[in-house]
């Protein structure tokens, strides 16, 4: 057992050293010797019984205590919603609460680790005593998910798929009838996919258009790299190649960051393309954020900004717009034109129109026209520059700061509640340091 676990340490350095080259973050990587006979003891008579042997000789042979935890750079655009995780200790052995008395009382699954949602990955003590199977609990669903018909299975298996866990929603599209199934067509996906992820260069992307959008979309294109590389082709191919992929696109978490790339890269030279979009019926299914953040990036002036208005007014119509989307499909114009458009629009709660505002390009007059407006405005507003300020930003122009001052006087003076005074004398307060 000694020399198996020796190497499993060797394929987790392995693996992780070369995620972290290639930018995924490593973010624990601690493997701590061979637990003492007294503290296994400790753990046994907290329990009430033994650990099963062939765990217990895991823990007393190299690995008394593992954590690991990788994940990928926001930008990384992977088949799965996939992170890396595997961990086990004697601390983390405990009785689990299912929030069921027949499941508490029988004492059948023993939890070696907690994932970040709260699931747990068990050992299924009615299963083979020496080595039992491992399964994990959903703690949304309620439900058993088999991963392994061992303990040593299951790390042998999660190994091979880079730690993939160790939430149930992480594992299940991996899972058989005999748990994870390493052979399986989404493992085989998944493990293709990193493989390519962990040997792209971008040297070896740039000589070919294809290879160098999978770059991308391993990494980012903000890269001067691949700025350059990207120059060497004619937009309509990079847009080609970038629908090509979209078409290949299997998990729909991905479509609107693929869209976000041909924003990117292509700019103005997708406008047509974009403005099929806006079509009754696009060639390509966009979400409505998609085709706002694609208008502001490639259709000239002000033409994108005035399509995403005349569709928020027609749905004004018949709904009450709220900030949170009025923010999600406006703030890439980066317009004062919005905020005059807001100023019809907004309203309590105002939440997301404070940071539309804040996004919006807004000047000192546009502050004191909103601060002089009615409650949600000016609340907006005073939300808005409290943002700014705190981002090291402020309106454009020079402010008139008699007037402001007379205006967050008011301001102050009509607030109701403790937490709007307050926000009045942070702004003022960051007025005055404000040069």
């Amino acid at each position: 057992m000694k020399e198996r676990v020796k190497g499993w340490i060797g394929r987790w350095d392995t693996l992780l050293k070369r995620l972290e080259a290639q930018g995924a973050t490593v973010r624990e990587w601690v493997v701590e010797p061979e637990a003492d006979e007294e503290r296994v003891r400790e753990t046994e008579a907290r329990l009430g019984i033994g650990v099963p042997p062939t765990v217990r000789r895991i823990i007393a042979e190299g690995a008394g205590k593992v954590t690991i935890y990788w994940y990928f750079d926001k930008e990384t655009l992977s088949p799965f919603e996939s992170s890396g995780e595997l961990a086990w200790s004697l601390e983390a052995f405990e009785w689990p609460y299912f929030g069921d008395d027949e499941l508490e009382e029988e004492k059948r699954y023993l939890a070696f680790h907690v994932a970040g949602n709260g699931d747990y990955v068990l050992l299924d003590l009615e299963g083979y005593p020496d080595d039992p199977p491992v399964v994990s609990w959903g703690h949304e669903t309620g439900e058993f998910l088999l991963l392994a018909p061992s303990f040593t299975e299951f790390v042998e298996r999660v190994t091979e798929l880079a730690f993939i866990g160790a939430e149930d929603s992480a594992y299940e599209p991996f899972c058989g009838p005999d748990g994870l199934d390493v052979d399986g067509l989404n493992a085989k996906a998944w493990k293709a996919w990193l493989d390519r992820y962990l040997t792209l260069t971008l040297e070896d992307a740039a000589k070919e258009l294809p290879l160098l959008i999978d770059y991308i979309t391993f990494h980012e294109a903000e890269e001067a790299g691949v700025r350059e590389a990207l120059a060497r082709y004619e937009p309509d191919a990079v847009l080609e190649a970038w629908l090509s992929r979209l078409e290949r696109e299997t998990y729909r978490g991905n479509r609107d960051q693929l869209f976000g790339y041909i924003g990117e890269t292509v700019g103005e030279a997708a406008a047509d393309w974009v403005r099929s979009l806006w079509s009754d019926r696009p060639l390509v299914e966009v979400s409505n954020y998609s085709r706002a953040y694609l208008s502001a990036c490639c259709l000239p002036g002000s033409e994108g900004l005035e399509r995403v208005l005349a569709r928020l007014e027609l749905e004004a119509q018949s709904s009450k717009i709220d900030g949170y989307s009025a923010n999600g499909l406006l703030r890439y114009f980066h317009s004062r034109d919005v905020i005059r458009w807001a100023e019809s629009h907004v309203a309590f709660p105002f939440g997301g129109w404070d940071e539309l505002f804040a996004a919006s390009a807004p000047r000192w007059e546009d502050v004191c026209r909103w601060l002089d407006g009615h409650e949600a405005m000016r609340q907006t507003a005073l939300s808005a520059l409290g943002k700014l300020f705190a981002r090291g930003e402020a309106p454009e122009g020079e402010p008139d700061r008699g007037e402001i001052i007379r205006l967050l006087g008011k301001a102050e003076r009509e607030a109701v509640l403790k937490k709007e005074k307050e926000a009045v004398r942070r702004v003022t307060a960051h007025l005055a340091d404000w040069r």
